[in-house]
């Protein structure tokens, strides 16, 4: 596993990292730190790790089964709104604006790849 540079601010300590490959570099199988939160200036991380696999389809053809983006950004969604709905902020709409335009163009992607006839397919 490769440590990304990502930082979650304010924290300086790198808790995400990726399964790196020779096709792609890294870009199908995740962990990330679990957190116990913000407490005392500082983000608290734990040793412990949550694994995020991705789908991921082979150049052979076969699939090894995982989240699609989209899953993972409907969650952020879901959460985003119900923080919202407790807290309102102009950051929270902002996240949530963000995330519906990242959906958006999830669909748009797909929908010119469905109609060009590539879909599902290792195909530019």
């Amino acid at each position: 596993m490769k440590t990304l540079d990502y930082l979650v601010f304010p924290s300086q300590e790198k808790t995400i990292s990726v399964e790196t490959d020779d096709v792609y570099g890294g870009a199908h199988h995740y962990s990330a730190k679990t957190s116990l939160g913000f407490y005392d200036g500082k983000t608290i991380y734990t040793p412990d790790e949550v694994i995020i696999p991705f789908v991921k389809k082979e150049d052979d053809g076969s699939v090894i089964a995982g989240l699609q983006s989209e899953q993972l950004a409907y969650i952020l969604l879901y959460r985003a709104t119900k923080l919202n709905n407790r807290f309102p902020s102009a950051q929270n709409a902002k996240m949530i604006e963000g995330l519906n335009m990242f959906l958006d163009a999830c669909r748009e992607r797909l929908q010119e790849r469905i109609e060009r006839g590539v879909m599902g397919e290792l195909k530019k």
